[in-house]
Formats: structure tokens, C-alpha cells, sequence
């Protein structure tokens, strides 16, 4: 699909897009009011291979994507997509989750986050735009 037909099928507001892993999909909503400059940095980034990791309730991927905090917070529930600027991270929240570390909330997951639960640190990881 071409960048430009991508691109019209975004809105103002939020973006869809989809997380793979190890044959798990995950649709994700990337909301641009929460972290402007990060959600936009994501977008252009795509598609995002890598490996995932496993923190207690929280499944992330590391990224090449360089941005700073924005609204930064501590405090995480199931569903959420933040991003952790120190180490260029993409999380999937899996159940409540703490941090001494600020993150930036980014989006949520849409369904049932709990399936993410079972993901192995090493999982290979695919994010990109949903096409359809």
C-alpha cells in the first residue's frame, strides 16, 4: 500500500494500528492528543519488528525511536500503550502496572488484553498500520 493511501486513512485524533506476536493480533488505538510528538515519531517509524520483553504486567518492545517525555506519568491499567523514552520502548500494559520511571501514554489496546499475558520474552513482535 502506498504512503499516501496510508496516510488518508488517518485521522485527526487517533490512529489504527495492529500488534503481532507469535500469531496473537492486537489491535491498538495511537491517540495523538496524548503525546503529539512521540504518536507521531511511532507512525512514521512503521512497521516495527523486534523482540519482545516481559516486565510483570507490562509486554515491550525496543525501538530506534528518539523522543522525549510527554505528560508523563507512573500509574498504568490492562489495555494501555505507553512509551518509555529512556529506553526507546513501546509497552503493552497487561494488568495494573507501576513505575518508578515516567512513561508516556500513547493509546490502548482494543479487546482483550490479557492475551498478551502469555507472550515469551523473545517473541518475535511486528506493529504496523492496519490496512483494512
Amino acid at each position: 500500500m502506498s504512503r499516501e493511501r496510508i496516510l488518508e486513512g488517518r485521522t485527526l485524533s487517533y490512529q489504527n494500528i495492529v500488534l503481532t506476536v507469535s500469531g496473537r493480533m492486537v489491535r491498538l488505538r495511537l491517540k495523538r492528543h496524548l503525546a503529539p510528538r512521540t504518536v507521531r515519531l511511532i507512525l512514521d517509524a512503521l512497521p516495527i519488528r523486534g523482540n519482545a520483553h516481559v516486565s510483570g504486567n507490562m509486554t515491550y518492545v525496543n525501538t530506534d525511536i528518539k523522543s522525549g517525555l510527554e505528560r508523563g506519568r507512573t500509574e498504568f491499567h490492562a489495555g494501555d500503550v505507553a512509551f518509555l523514552p529512556g529506553q526507546r520502548c513501546i509497552c503493552f500494559v497487561t494488568g495494573p502496572y507501576s513505575t518508578k520511571k515516567p512513561m508516556a501514554l500513547i493509546g490502548a489496546m482494543e479487546g482483550d488484553a490479557g492475551i498478551l499475558r502469555t507472550v515469551g520474552p523473545g517473541d518475535a513482535v511486528d506493529i504496523y498500520e492496519e490496512t483494512t
